[in-house]
């Protein structure tokens, strides 16, 4: 090859990259099954976050809410970018041929929509908030964290986001510290446990509930108590860590194990109440926000990774027939109050008989207020 040559191919090397930029790559779309966000719930913010930074990537990443929401209770982070999976787009993808990488968080059971390709991303210990204990070989296994990945016999890497915002949860101004909190959210009002005489006298953390504190409440809580005790794997013992507040993990049998203990490391962090575990915890707290703070740099080649695997592993699964969401049919009365049911039944194992009911009652009287007010 001559210099002449050299010349033209490098300013079709040059040609093909400015079309690429302006023109889109037919690549393979993500369907990111989730419920409706909601800021309290690190599970249903990862998958949220996971298709934001997906379409940040330059790849096209959708919501499938699940349990279905009708339209005009559909909720996402406006900060994010989550646009919702619409029929348009669902009918573009299959005529394309382009098979789209479903995927389900390990909450959700089997494969309901029958994608050609399932990735299940498993945030928590299979079959301890719902959904099946083993899933199918042919499914690409991702876990949250190491631990996870440890506990899983298919699991091809872990992907762990942090989903808690150094900007609100830091440990400035510094106020003296008394007392402590606790946080017993799926402990206690989705298995029913009892809680421990340790945390009789201390602040509980709520979510979801009228009288739940907001971030910026929770922030000042933690830099104003000297422990926080938590029953759950929760997103709080890492927000309670970037405001140096030293973590009690309080096992118990639907808690036996800490999630993300590889990449959250144990300074700040100790398991049971002995002495000597909690004052090691003290003394380390300090040095616990580096280490997360430094994930943030670590999803973002991760991420890429997890993009070209399962990437390829689409091209091997054809879009045979397109998959069928509520999301994407015709409005229908049935699949409304299935969903609506469905969507009950979850918030009354979350939060309980009687803030549900609270919750409704202020639901339907925002609803006449508003036609009132019409």
């Amino acid at each position: 090859m001559d210099r002449q040559d050299d010349i033209m191919l490098a300013n079709d090397e040059k040609l093909l990259e400015d079309v690429s930029w302006l023109l889109a790559e037919k690549r393979h779309p993500y369907y990111i099954v989730a419920p409706r966000y909601t800021r309290t719930s690190a599970g249903i913010k990862v998958l949220h976050l996971l298709c934001h930074a997906l379409n940040r990537l330059g790849e096209r990443a959708y919501i499938i809410t699940h349990p279905y929401c009708p339209p005009p209770f559909v909720v996402t982070n406006p900060e994010f970018n989550t646009p919702l999976l619409t029929k348009h787009i669902l009918d573009n993808d299959y005529e394309a041929g382009l098979s789209p990488i479903v995927i389900y968080p390990e909450t959700v059971t089997g494969n309901p929509f029958l994608a050609p390709f399932v990735v299940r991303y498993v945030l928590n210990f299979p079959g301890l908030l719902g959904g099946a204990t083993h899933y199918d070989p042919d499914e690409f296994c991702v876990a949250y964290s190491e631990h996870l990945a440890q506990s899983l016999p298919d699991c091809r890497m872990s992907l762990f986001f942090p989903a808690s915002d150094p900007r609100v949860f830091n440990p400035y101004p510094r106020v003296p510290r008394q007392g402590s909190c606790f946080y017993a959210g799926k402990y206690k009002y989705f298995h029913g446990g009892e809680l421990f005489d340790i945390t009789r006298d201390s602040v509980e953390i709520t979510r979801d509930r009228p009288e739940s504190q907001t971030p910026e409440q929770i922030a000042d809580l933690f830099r104003r108590s000297e422990v926080f005790y938590t029953y759950d794997n929760t997103a709080l013992a890492i927000e309670a860590l970037l405001c140096e507040c030293p973590v009690v993990f309080l096992p118990n049998p639907y808690m036996d194990r800490m999630i993300g203990l590889r990449e959250l490391g144990s300074d700040g962090i100790a398991w049971g109440t002995a002495d000597e575990d909690v004052a090691r915890a003290t003394r380390t707290v300090h040095d616990a926000s580096q280490r997360y703070l430094a994930l943030f740099s670590a999803i973002r080649t991760k991420l890429p990774e997890f993009v070209a695997q399962t990437q390829a592993a689409a091209d091997r699964h054809p879009y045979v027939s397109p998959i069928v969401t509520p999301q994407c049919s015709d409005p229908n009365v049935f699949i409304w109050f299935g969903a609506n049911c469905t969507k009950t039944r979850y918030v009354l194992l979350d939060i309980g008989f009687l803030a549900t009911a609270k919750l409704a009652v202020k639901k339907i009287m925002r609803y006449f207020s508003r036609l009132a007010s019409r």
